[in-house]
């Protein structure tokens, strides 16, 4: 009960022209193919749709109303095609990303650049999100892929590993560890220190580091934002430690780092994806652009150096 396309438009192009010899011309098709497909299509519709006489054709009743119905539906099907060529060779489409908003602020605006460069005409959304709301937009569908930590917990969710982004104490100008380009992690307990809250991935890494290396950490004041930290620190309140790409949205001048040793802190940034998912055009070419900055900025992945605006101790 669902005639092929080429008899519908064989229907469509006899009908406007009130003439198999011009519908002929016009499709590439021999008469007797034409006149086929119209009366397989009056067949399987049970109706007839064509009046024919050996000087005229003209449109039943049936025929009319199924003319109007089927020039709609060819006329929206090839748009879909359309569009879905336009997609498959870029020249539009949508992809969504999800970002962590440190990233979002540091590494994100290259890859944006790079990727509208390559494909002006595909739209990108940007949802920056906390970690955890990050990989429920993920794995939702609501975004297309996201860039971010691993989270071991979420099977459901691919991690492909591109940098390592690690941490950095960072202290007031006037600090005592001013002129230091590295501190040891014991250190850090030796001066009030400031945090973000249990939740974040950031305050997870550190707790962690902290434990394993024998050390407890009774923070001062703990925080919800970065920005909020960073302006507490530069207050003077005490110290604390970010990963490096978190540093670019502090915006607080006085502020200075310096990288964390004997162990270093790390998090792994990477892409993460609906396992087994089918990305779309418009995605897979946006992680093409994602590895081509991140390339740039870290050839090997143990040897990343993130620009940051926080200037470092010299």
């Amino acid at each position: 009960m669902y005639p092929s396309l080429n008899k519908i438009r064989s229907f469509i192009s006899v009908a406007e022209h009130s003439s198999f010899r011009r519908a002929s011309e016009e499709l590439l098709l021999s008469q007797p193919a034409l006149s086929t497909h119209v009366r397989d299509l009056e067949a399987e519709l049970g109706v007839v749709l064509l009046s024919r006489t050996t000087r005229s054709i003209r449109l039943t009743a049936a025929g009319e109303h199924f003319l109007i119905r089927a020039k709609r539906i060819v006329s929206e099907l090839q748009s879909v095609m359309l569009e879905l060529k336009d997609q498959a060779e870029l020249r539009r489409g949508r992809v969504t990303i999800a970002c962590l908003p440190t990233i979002a602020s540091s590494s994100l605006p290259a890859v944006l650049a790079t990727f509208a460069r390559h494909h002006p005409g595909v739209h990108v959304e940007v949802l920056d999100e906390v970690a955890d709301v990050l990989y429920q937009r993920v794995l939702s569908g609501e975004a297309d892929v996201g860039i971010g930590p691993a989270q071991p917990h979420k099977q459901d969710l691919e991690f492909i590993a591109m940098v390592d982004d690690h941490f950095r104490a960072v202290f007031p100008s006037d600090h005592a560890f001013a002129g230091r380009k590295t501190v040891k992690l014991a250190e850090l307990v030796k001066h009030p220190f400031l945090t973000l809250a249990s939740h974040t991935n950031v305050r997870s890494i550190l707790d962690r580091a902290f434990e394993d290396s024998g050390h407890v950490v009774d923070p001062k004041y703990v925080f919800c934002h970065h920005y909020t930290l960073g302006g507490m620190v530069e207050a003077g309140l005490g110290i604390t430690a970010l990963p490096s790409m978190s540093l670019s949205i502090l915006g607080h001048p006085r502020l200075m780092s310096a990288r964390i040793v004997e162990p270093q802190v790390t998090r792994v940034i990477g892409v993460l994806r609906r396992r087994n998912d089918v990305l779309s055009p418009a995605a897979t070419a946006f992680l093409a652009a994602v590895w081509e900055v991140f390339r740039k900025v870290s050839p090997r992945r143990k040897q990343i150096t993130m620009s940051m605006p926080v200037r470092s101790s010299t």
